[in-house]
C-alpha cells in the first residue's frame, strides 16, 4: 500500500493534526492547498444528497486522500469528514510538489494509486449504467478487500447495509435484497449480521 513515511513528511514540513469525529477536513468546491495522509482514524469523502450521502471513498490508517484536486489544481469535488477521532498528516501543496519532484519512486507509487482509484470509479460508473446492482455491490466489496488483504483470502465486509447503499447510490432495501441473492449464488457468505467475501 502506498504511504509516505511520516519522517519524510516531517522533513518537508508536515504537521500531525488532530480531527474530532464528525469534523470536516475540507469542503466541496473549496481550493485544494494541502496533502492529507491518515496516521490514525477513518475519513469519508462524500457528496450530500437530498435524502442521503453518496460516499466517494473511505480512507483508513496510512492512506492519503484528496490528491486529484491538489495535483490537478481544481476545487475539491466532495467533502471530507472524520468518521472517528483521527490524526492526519497535513503538508502544504508547494512542499508536497517538491517532495514528489525529489522522490520519483514515491511519485510513481502515487500515480499507481491514483490509476487504481480511477479504474475503480470507471467500474462503478459502468455498473451504474448497466443497471446491475449486484455487480456494483461486488465491485465495492472487492475494492476494499483488495486494499486490506490479498486475493483468495476471506474478507469480512466492515460496512453496514446502509454504508453499502451510500457507497453505491442504491436504496438500502435493494442492498439487503441483493446481498441475500449474492449469498444464495455463493458470491458472499452471511453469518448472523456479518457479510463475508471468500472468493
Amino acid at each position: 500500500m502506498y504511504s509516505i513515511a511520516p519522517s519524510l513528511l516531517q522533513h518537508y514540513g508536515a504537521s500531525l493534526n488532530h480531527f474530532r469525529k464528525s469534523e470536516y477536513i475540507f469542503h466541496e468546491d473549496r481550493p485544494a492547498h494541502f496533502y492529507f495522509q491518515l496516521e490514525e482514524g477513518t475519513v469519508k469523502m462524500f457528496n450530500s444528497g437530498e435524502t442521503c450521502d453518496f460516499i466517494q471513498g473511505l480512507f483508513a490508517n496510512g492512506e492519503s486522500f484528496g490528491e486529484p484536486a491538489l495535483l490537478g489544481d481544481f476545487p475539491y469535488p466532495a467533502d471530507a469528514r472524520a468518521l472517528a477521532d483521527s490524526k492526519i498528516w497535513v503538508l502544504k501543496k508547494a512542499n508536497f510538489i517538491q517532495l514528489l519532484k525529489e522522490n520519483p519512486v514515491i511519485h510513481l507509487e502515487l500515480t499507481q494509486v491514483l490509476c487504481k482509484r480511477l479504474c475503480y470509479k470507471t467500474k462503478i460508473l459502468t455498473s451504474m449504467t448497466t443497471q446491475r446492482p449486484e455487480d456494483l455491490i461486488l465491485i465495492i466489496i472487492d475494492h476494499f478487500k483488495n486494499k486490506s488483504c490479498g486475493p483468495n483470502q476471506p474478507y469480512e465486509v466492515p460496512f453496514t447495509r446502509q454504508t453499502l447503499a451510500d457507497l453505491t447510490g442504491l436504496r438500502v432495501e435493494t442492498v439487503i435484497r441483493k446481498v441475500k441473492q449474492l449469498a444464495d449464488k455463493g458470491e458472499l457468505q452471511l453469518h448472523q449480521q456479518r457479510v463475508l467475501r471468500i472468493k
